[in-house]
């Protein structure tokens, strides 16, 4: 009996708990009546859900008369559903045209991008994703208005110049803040690469783009001014992917492609040289060197010797779900990029996890956490190396030579006959290695408590640890190694930065017309690194390489350095809205710098900023044709502290050179001091005023952003000269302002939504740069590419002689005035004479004859992305350019001088003056000829249009995807780099040899080709 009362108790519970339940059946689709897959639904306040299959379909099993369906979906407007009793709910989910309710990730924070009052622009994964990347960084190209980037060569990890608004320092780092999930990444080439005789490092090489979620770029002082002193130059935030709510999904992202040198240059081949060289031996009164030029022929094509067809392929998982209280997102990915160039590679592994869990309705945890390792195999392709670098030996190499000498050591042909100072190109590719690997963990944990109801405090700890190891060797037959016999090297460094940010956040709505937030936070940061380089000559079996650096016959000294530096920062912002209509925000941050002298560590950085939005106001109720009006004004004030740290310290060193012993039996090293202490170093400092322009038209369909911004830098910090009695030639001081103007303007619209969908977003950016103000009044000559810094002019200025064609007779090159030293005679080049001291031409050619002859800034940059979608298939075309630009290409300097010393162009070689060819643009061919002053003839119009990337893809339809078990497919193909539009006879109007710098732009010299690729790519889900 009593087993019998305990059955019916069971059954009666079971009954009533089957009788609250019942399923629920429907169909998610679009506007268009297509379905919706993927939909995430989930029962309000639970964590019971499902997302929908192929066919939008959904089948859920609800308790309880008063639950709640919530609908979400990228793209989308979310969606909320009383189920009272239905059994079957069929939903249409709008699209979000305007995106106004977006949330959009600031600093220290999120905000509804109706509710922005500062400059940001946002950057999805998707358009990322657009184009084969091997860095993130690199697919930002012409993806936001006022953001220039330059891929200044097309090494395999390679990295950008990336300029917000304009470069405002010429001394310090005019690179952006990045921001990693609130972790502030060091991007410091200088402390975060091994350094050595090894490859350089790009730290940004190290992050896994197909991680990111989504990018937002900080550009006026108002969205910047809360990272203080590390914001003049802007701020990129980046957010990875995150878990959410729901079944879980495996995601499958490959593709693979073939990469190829976009253009190659059009050299003399051996025949054409050897008349070359004979030419120009007999106008040199010499004899002729070659007797049989014809028996050549075509002879070695050094740069097909060197380019080569390359691939490039990626792989990556990703597992992401969870719960209403737990979401975790994992993944992996490997990718791999052989460069075109013969001798260079890059290779990434990286594993990703976020978690986040609601332990309780007041505490909320979580943690992210990467690791990547990258290897780079580099080649030498710059300048600044005992050799110039392999492309540029390619260019001037003896074409009548061949590649292998079977018996030379090695089996290479050693040097280039004409001059002794160009090595093998082939066997410096091939055969001086120079690996970098290199391992990054990128994470932080963090804890958010809920006070009181809108009361909240938040505290994160992370870290950036990065482990470098960088080994070259050249072996013993290499034209490089000739005087060191063989050569090895091994370097390491490791480098740590923490990091603790505390902050407490408080939203209040008063009531229906007031509201605000306030922020409040304490942050701490510590880098330190250190590193070791050991290296040696003299090594007789090649064998060994770096793996036995000791068995050296010439060891070196071994060096190592280590360097730190600290921050402790005050920030606060307060947002304020009245009505829904008037936003104001007041933001203020003060930064304590290690790297700055005493009693000026600190400095405070604040802004304000107002918008109102227009459309909000009574009068503009029955305004149907504008969907959104808003107008923004802000000011404010932000620093840049990139130095290297110790520069405001009295330094002391080892004596260059050590000192006899009273005995004369031992050498003594000493001590000496290596630098003078600035007292008074301190801040960068930029203000920046920012008004703007949103308006959104046509229903949505139309939307405009135009901003005009004028920045002002201030206490530029500049090596300037200072007196010799010093002891010293020059320090760090803060002299000299910097001012950038210009203005941004974002165009999106959509063009077509019915069963064909066209979608176009434009953004243009036009900047004027400026020095006001120097350490000195006369010019400061940076010594490379004719790059002056002048105030009055614009960083990346060029400076030289005007160069006026060539002299086409004896008569007017004898009664024409001439550079001191040189006798010109018909066929060679001639200069204008533009002024004397006195100002006007006294018929020399001197230095004062040297003018202003271009500049790398250009006129405007834009970028332009059209979208394409009909059914399933899917085209992209992004197209990308610069306009106004100049470029000096420093290696006409070898190039176009017909000397006979190395191998030219053929529009140089075949085009060269003589009696019966009067060319006013090439000279003469003449061995002796020594005239390579730096002029006009070396820049050209760097102006270009790039079709960067198209894009043609097939989302597979719901019927096929429901056969084979997938939740979604997608097959594409894509090409970059496809076709250029350009004057510019280089290689390619982005080069830039000198990448790394600030003051230094606008300079080609033998760098590394960009790649034209094309792809095969599929993704697919579970």
């Amino acid at each position: 009996m009593r087993s019998f009362l305990l059955f019916c108790l069971f059954f009666a519970l079971f009954w009533a708990k089957a009788a609250a339940q019942q399923q629920v059946t429907g169909k998610v689709t679009d506007p268009r009546g297509e379905p919706l897959p993927g939909v995430n639904i989930i029962i309000k306040n639970t964590s019971t859900g499902t997302v929908t299959d192929v066919n939008g379909g959904f089948t859920l099993n609800v308790s309880g008369d008063n639950a709640v369906l919530l609908f979400s979906f990228i793209g989308y407007s979310p969606a909320e559903v009383p189920v009272n009793g239905q059994s079957k709910i069929d939903v249409t989910m709008k699209e979000d045209l305007q995106n106004l309710d977006e949330l959009v990730v600031v600093g220290y924070g999120t905000v509804k991008k109706s509710d922005l009052t500062g400059s940001v622009t946002s950057i999805s994964s998707t358009e990322l994703k657009a184009v084969p990347v091997a860095t993130f960084d690199q697919a930002l190209q012409g993806r936001a208005a006022g953001v220039q980037v330059v891929q200044s060569n097309g090494v395999p990890g390679g990295g950008t110049n990336i300029r917000i608004r304009g470069t405002t320092s010429v001394s310090a780092s005019s690179e952006p803040l990045y921001v990693i999930d609130g972790m502030l990444i060091n991007n410091n080439t200088s402390e975060m690469s091994a350094g050595g005789r090894g490859p350089s490092l790009n730290p940004l090489s190290t992050i896994n783009p197909s991680d990111i979620e989504s990018i937002e770029v900080l550009k006026d002082a108002s969205a910047t001014a809360i990272y203080g002193s590390r914001a003049a130059n802007g701020v990129i935030l980046i957010t990875t992917r995150k878990g959410k709510a729901g079944k879980a999904s495996i995601n499958i992202e490959t593709y693979y492609g073939s990469q190829q040198v976009t253009k190659t240059l059009d050299m003399l081949n051996a025949t054409q040289f050897a008349e070359l060289v004979n030419e120009a031996s007999v106008n040199a009164k010499l004899a002729p060197v070659y007797a049989d030029p014809a028996s050549f022929g075509a002879g070695t094509n050094w740069q097909e010797e060197l380019f080569r067809k390359a691939s490039i392929s990626n792989y990556q998982v990703s597992i992401a779900g969870g719960s209403e209280k737990t979401r975790y997102a994992l993944g992996g990915g490997y990718f791999k990029q052989n460069g075109i160039v013969t001798g260079s590679d890059f290779g990434r592994y990286s594993f990703k996890l976020n978690l986040d869990s609601d332990v309780s309705k007041r505490l909320k945890v979580g943690t992210n956490v990467s690791y990547n390792r990258m290897s780079t195999n580099g080649v030498l392709t710059g300048p600044g190396n005992v050799v110039q670098g392999v492309v540029t030996n390619a260019l001037m190499f003896n074409p009548i030579l061949p590649v292998y000498d079977p018996s030379r050591p090695g089996g290479y042909t050693f040097q280039h006959d004409r001059r002794d100072a160009i090595a093998n190109p082939i066997a410096e590719a091939k055969e001086y290695e120079a690996i970098t690997t290199t391992s990054r963990v990128l994470g932080s944990v963090f804890a958010e408590y809920k006070i009181v109801e809108g009361l909240s405090f938040r505290s994160s700890f992370g870290i950036d640890a990065l482990n470098t190891k960088s080994n070259t060797f050249g072996p013993n037959f290499l034209k490089r190694t000739e005087n060191s016999k063989g050569e090895a090297s091994v370097t390491t460094l490791q480098a740590l930065t923490w990091l603790n940010t505390n902050t407490f956040n408080y939203t209040k709505q008063i009531n229906k017309d007031n509201s605000f937030n306030v922020l409040l936070g304490l942050e701490t940061q510590k880098f330190r690194n250190e590193s070791v380089n050991a290296y040696a000559f003299g090594f007789p079996d090649a064998r060994t390489g770096w793996h036995d650096i000791g068995s050296a016959e010439n060891p070196q000294t071994t060096s190592n350095g280590e360097l730190q530096w600290s921050m402790l920062s005050y920030f606060g912002r307060i947002n304020y809205t009245l009505k829904n209509k008037y936003l104001f925000t007041l933001t203020g941050r003060s930064d304590g710098s290690s790297k700055f002298s005493e009693g000026r560590k600190f400095g405070f950085f604040p802004s304000a900023a107002f918008a109102w939005k227009v459309t909000e106001e009574d009068f503009m109720k029955s305004v149907s044709a504008i969907q959104d009006l808003k107008f923004r004004v802000s000011y404010g004030r932000t620093g840049n502290q990139s130095i290297q740290p110790y520069r405001s310290l009295a330094l002391i060193g080892a004596l260059g050179q050590g000192v006899f012993s009273t005995t004369g039996q031992e050498v003594i090293r000493g001590r000496e001091p290596v630098s003078y202490p600035n007292r008074e170093l301190k801040w960068e400092t930029t203000d920046q005023l920012n008004a703007a322009i949103d308006l959104s038209i046509l229903k949505g369909r139309l939307d405009f952003t135009i901003e005009a911004y004028n920045k002002n830098t201030i206490d530029l910090l500049l090596d300037t000269p200072i007196p010799y009695t010093s002891g010293f030639d020059n320090t760090l001081l803060n002299i000299g302002n910097v001012r950038n103007r210009g203005i941004d303007v974002a165009i999106s619209s959509v063009n077509l939504d019915g069963k064909v969908q066209w979608n176009t977003s434009l953004n243009v950016s036009v900047n004027r740069n400026k020095i006001t103000n120097l350490a000195r009044k006369e010019d400061v000559n940076l010594g490379v590419g004719g790059n002056i810094l002048r105030e009055g002019e614009p960083i990346g200025t060029f400076y030289g002689y005007v160069f006026d064609g060539i002299y086409q007779t004896d008569e007017e090159a004898k009664n024409s005035p001439a550079i001191a030293g040189q006798t010109p005679a018909a066929g060679d080049r001639k200069y204008k004479d533009i002024n004397g001291p006195a100002g006007t031409p006294d018929g020399i050619i001197n230095d004062f004859d040297r003018t202003i002859i271009g500049s790398a800034q250009p006129d405007f940059t834009w970028g332009l992305n059209n979208n394409v979608t009909f059914k399933g298939i899917t085209l992209s075309l992004f197209f990308q350019g610069s306009q106004g630009n100049q470029m000096v290409n420093q290696n006409r300097g070898d190039l176009a001088n017909v000397n006979g010393k190395q191998n030219v162009l053929a529009e140089a070689g075949l085009g060269r003056w003589t009696p019966e060819n009067r060319s006013n643009k090439y000279a003469r061919a003449l061995a002796t000829a020594n005239d390579n002053v730096f002029s006009s003839r070396f820049v050209e119009d760097a102006s270009y249009v790039r079709l960067k990337n198209i894009t043609l893809g097939y989302n597979l339809p719901g019927a096929v995807l429901k056969k084979i078990g997938l939740a979604n497919a997608r097959l594409y193909v894509s090409a970059t780099n496809l076709w250029t539009l350009t004057d510019y006879s280089g290689y390619d109007p982005e080069g830039n040899a000198y990448g790394g710098t600030t003051n230094i732009v606008g300079v080609d010299f033998g760098g590394y080709p960009q790649a034209k690729t094309y792809t095969v790519g599929l993704n697919f889900g579970f």
